[in-house]
């Protein structure tokens, strides 16, 4: 009788705490962190439990080994018939809306490679803090296929109309100062110092006013087409910021001239 060897229960995303920002780690360095179906249910399911999470306020989220994520799983495309794609895609959309819809800053900590439907995650971020050895890959046009994980929104958001463009359809790979330039990025460090960046970044983010954070995150989401948009939304949500022990705690220490402590109340 043929060995069988063990199975894989190895969890594919791991988190770490550490005070009020979790970091979330893709966690498959032999595949490069290959956000394959396991890996998206994995990941969805730890910020679901990130979003309910008082305790957490900022999140980062990095991968493993030299590589950020190699993207979508090419050994498992294509799908066996229209209906599985659609299901797949469907199950794709339900991350990334997680991931672009949660109230809590998130930071991404990027070295090695990010490709594909990776670069949409990263674009789904708050805060994009980059390595020397970053590069962001868009394979799409060169696989006969388009812009998935958001990107065709995320990335329009990042770089601007033209200039996601232009990079979706050239698929010419972006590193260092370019990625920094186009607004790919937002930090630009040392390798060594990609983590500790975006952990400085996300215990700053944290200790700002978590339902105003949430109430920022949401507007730029939901009501910045239009001057009409934003004027309402905060017609509809600042008078409830201004009942809230956060704003009382804020002006107070704005006048005692001392850093805030936010309850999220």
């Amino acid at each position: 009788m043929p060995h069988q060897l063990p199975a894989d229960t190895s969890a594919r995303v791991r988190v770490q705490r550490a005070g009020a920002v979790a970091i979330v780690v893709l966690e498959d360095p032999p595949r490069r962190n290959v956000l394959g179906s396991r890996m998206r249910t994995e990941l969805r399911a730890e910020l679901a439990e990130l979003a309910e999470d008082p305790r957490v306020r900022a999140v980062v989220l990095t991968g493993s080994g030299e590589c950020f994520s190699s993207g979508g799983d090419l050994a498992a495309m294509p799908p066996t018939d229209p209906a599985e794609g659609a299901a797949r895609m469907e199950d794709l959309a339900v991350l990334v809306r997680r991931l672009a819809t949660l109230d809590k800053p998130v930071v991404a900590a990027v070295s090695g490679p990010a490709a594909g439907v990776a670069v949409g995650l990263v674009c789904c971020c708050d805060v994009v803090v980059i390595g020397t050895s970053a590069r962001f890959l868009f394979p799409f046009t060169r696989l006969g296929l388009i812009a998935d994980g958001g990107l065709i929104h995320s990335l329009v958001r990042r770089v601007g109309a033209a200039r996601a463009q232009k990079i979706l359809l050239e698929a010419v790979p972006i590193a260092g100062t370019e990625a920094l330039a186009t607004g790919l990025a937002d930090h630009l460090v040392t390798d060594q110092d990609v983590l500790p960046a975006a952990m400085a970044r996300a215990e700053e983010l944290a200790s700002r006013a978590p339902l105003a954070v949430a109430a920022v995150k949401r507007g730029i989401r939901e009501a910045s087409s239009t001057y009409e948009e934003a004027l309402l939304f905060e017609r509809e949500h600042q008078p409830a910021l201004f009942e809230t022990s956060d704003f009382m705690e804020g002006k107070k220490a704005l006048l005692q001239k001392r850093a805030p402590s936010f309850s999220g109340r």
